[in-house]
């Protein structure tokens, strides 16, 4: 049943109107600052919320107003935590035939400080505010920090700079995947799924995942172009550019509508304009919502008809409004039982005889009144898409984060959208160059603000797949400045290219170095099989990047146009899977490879075969003493060999040349089950305890003594069919 709808129409004039009540503070006023973690441990996330009552056009926007909080720590150290405007968001998962995840706005915005304690003891918090008026502080705030469990946040090793390590010099190996695309019903993952994903995940053994936060408007983006009015991949959106004889509009700052620039607008004709936004668009039920436009008409009497909750509203443009810029209002009432705000058409009427009127939008607003949120942000005409945040996709990303903590996963963000960017760094003595510059560390100063606190955030990716032939170094150069000075957490940094990149791999402000590799059949006169290819990118890597991380931070099967391979369902039994992960944890990098295809490996439930990974890292020690990678190709055995040598322990991974995913697509016959006599290179004359474990199922087998001389490193296998492996301790007991 549909309530009848509600609507009472008014219309402001921009000359001398104010939407609402200005909450203008003069400079005199103080910020005030709330902590809402009552129990603090080091280690764990303390949140606060700072009552600061001016408005700004854009809170994002650090040249127009920044918020930081002074930290003094219990050794004395002051450090600068950046604060962050926030949009708050209940969370409903629906499910797929009910339209998907729903997201309502929640309470009013405002500004957030998220922190981390990485000691225990007393610490004390100032807030400062700096706008066009001057500063404010707010007075002392005092928390007591206890111990908690916990190993810091990722750092380069001390001991061995190939891996990583937390503060307090725990080993870290990273072993997971890419889950890249995190968006609405229309993805494979939405945020309910993608959470329920991290669990398979972290109950297997996986540790590491790398996020896209920069998916334009087809999933999670903080900056980028999401729009009511078209979509990316078909971009033809409705406005024009505004005409000369058409003034800018000019609204009071109080108004809904202060920051629209009017560059960009939609001129309204009787044929309907039915705005789609990426997101779908959660209601209330029986709730009043503010809906407003911002128009300019050229003659009066015109009629703009808009329909909503299935109704008609219409706005009449008054005799005397004509030839300026009007806000039209009206109030109307949800359904009963809406969840959703359904289609919303717009449309001229009364406009017989009239073929000389002209009427353009500027803006449209739906609001809730309780909360002053606006539902319709993404229908602003030409909306402004670098320095403005996506409030939806930004609380998706937090929901994540929260996530990882719980699970203990450690997650890679993709941050920058790269289409926004590349564009502009050509030339590094360009003003494009600088402001591509400006624009990623406004960017990065609200990521260091809203996620730089988690210990779970393992790197900043800057952006996914940048043309590796532009002049980036100036670009990284600055960015890691920036975020040396900003960054209270010091997080790894990275990037990516959509081919090899060496000058990326050396640039000494990326702390780790990264490739992507697809294994396509064009390739294969080169690189034969997966265990070759993770063999040929590890060996770019270590090249170019000796001392440093290194992660193979896309791989999977593609076609040759760089699509999901087709015969990767017929893998029935995962061998290219498992024997990349295998290939890549004795291969001397920071971490298994990161497959790519995510739908496809949640489909074919690939999770199980983490947890053996997971378990024979254990027996490495990443970390712990300096390791030094082999290969081997045993052509009288034909068997390919990989190992990790240390002083005190060395691993292997023994495969055969007929075991791999090209063996079974090219219909060889399956490896028999039968020991082998086979060389372990590397190690120094002497006896050896070993223990063999089966790579299948993570579980050690059979041990033994072995003695290696100078004449002599072969050694007998315990049967097996297509791979085993071995752990190699120094001496007898």
């Amino acid at each position: 049943m549909i309530l009848p709808l509600v609507i009472a129409l008014a219309v402001l004039h921009t000359q001398g109107s104010r939407w609402a009540e200005s909450s203008e503070a003069r400079i005199t006023q103080s910020p005030q600052l709330r902590w809402l973690t009552q129990d603090v441990r080091r280690w764990q996330k303390v949140e606060g919320i700072i009552d600061w009552p001016k408005t700004y056009v854009n809170p994002f926007d650090p040249e127009e107003v920044t918020v930081d909080v002074l930290i003094t720590t219990p050794d004395g150290r002051q450090l600068v935590q950046p604060a962050f405007w926030m949009e708050d968001y209940a969370w409903r998962q629906m499910g797929r035939q009910q339209g998907g995840e729903w997201f309502y706005p929640q309470g009013r915005a405002g500004w957030r400080v998220r922190f981390t304690p990485t000691q225990p003891g007393q610490y004390t918090a100032v807030v400062r505010v700096k706008d066009a008026a001057g500063q404010a502080d707010s007075s002392p705030v005092s928390f007591t920090c206890a111990d908690g469990p916990g190993h810091g946040f990722l750092r380069v090793s001390r001991i061995d700079p190939r891996f990583l390590a937390f503060d307090d010099g725990t080993p870290f190996f990273a072993i997971g995947q890419n889950l890249a695309f995190i968006g609405s019903s229309s993805q494979y993952f939405t945020l309910s799924g993608a959470i329920e994903a991290f669990h398979k995940l972290a109950t297997q053994g996986a540790n590491y995942l790398r996020i896209w936060t920069c998916c334009e408007d087809w999933a999670l983006c903080i900056e980028g172009r999401k729009s009511a009015w078209g979509r990316s991949w078909a971009w033809r959106p409705p406005w024009i550019d505004r005409p000369a004889d058409i003034p800018p509009p000019s609204f009071a700052a109080s108004s809904i509508f202060a920051g629209v620039r009017g560059d960009k607008l939609i001129p309204i004709t009787e044929k309907s304009l039915q705005p789609d936004p990426s997101h779908r668009v959660a209601v209330l039920p029986n709730t009043r919502y503010r809906l407003s436009l911002a128009v300019w008409s050229s003659r009066p009497g015109v009629t703009l008809t808009v329909r909503i909750f299935g109704r008609e509203v219409p706005f009449s443009i008054p005799e005397g409004d004509t030839g300026k810029w009007t806000i039209l209002t009206a109030d109307v009432i949800s359904p009963v039982d809406a969840v959703w705000l359904g289609p919303v058409e717009l449309a001229l009427s009364g406009t017989s005889g009239m073929q000389s009127a002209a009427v353009y939008l500027a803006g449209v607003s739906l609001r809730d009144p309780a909360t002053d949120r606006e539902l319709l942000w993404e229908a602003e005409p030409g909306r402004p898409v670098l320095g403005r945040y996506n409030p939806v996709d930004a609380f998706m990303l937090d929901q994540l984060l929260a996530a990882a903590e719980k699970e203990g996963l450690y997650l890679q963000l993709c941050l920058l959208t790269r289409d926004l960017y590349m564009h502009r760094l050509q030339d590094p003595s360009s003003p494009e160059y600088a402001e591509a510059i400006a624009d990623a560390k406004r960017t990065f100063r609200y990521a260091v603000a809203r996620w730089g606190y988690s210990p779970h955030v393992a790197a900043w990716e800057y952006w996914n797949e940048m043309d590796p032939n532009l002049p980036t170094d100036r670009f990284y150069e600055e960015l890691g400045q920036y975020l040396d000075e900003i960054d209270p957490y010091h997080h790894l940094r990275t990037t990516s290219t959509w081919g090899p990149s060496p000058k990326d791999c050396r640039h000494p402000h990326l702390e780790m170095a990264e490739v992507h590799y697809y294994l396509r059949p064009v390739d294969r006169g080169r690189i034969r099989d997966e265990v070759a290819a993770v063999i040929d990118r590890t060996a770019f890597l270590r090249e170019h990047a000796p001392s440093k991380p290194a992660i193979i931070g896309e791989f999977g099967l593609a076609d040759d146009k760089w699509r999901e391979d087709p015969q990767m369902p017929q893998d029935t039994e995962l061998i290219h899977f498992h024997n990349s992960l295998w290939a890549s944890l004795l291969s001397g990098l920071s971490g298994t490879t990161l497959f790519w295809w995510w739908d496809q490996l949640d489909r074919m439930n690939v999770y199980p075969h983490y947890a053996p990974v997971a378990r024979f890292a254990q027996e490495i020690r990443f970390g712990r003493e300096e390791l030094r990678a082999v290969v081997w190709e045993d052509e009288r055995s034909g068997i390919r060999v990989m190992g990790l040598l240390g002083q005190r322990t060395s691993a292997f991974w023994l495969i055969r040349s007929n075991g791999t995913w090209l063996s079974r697509v090219r219909g060889e016959a399956p490896p028999r089950k039968e020991p082998a006599d086979v060389s372990l290179p590397g190690l120094a004359p002497g006896k050896y305890r070993v223990t063999w474990w089966d790579p299948w199922l993570g579980q050690p087998g059979e041990t033994g003594t072995i003695t290696i001389s100078t004449a002599q490193n072969q050694v007998w296998t315990p049967a097996f069919e297509r791979d085993i492996a071995v752990v190699v301790h120094v001496g007898e007991e």
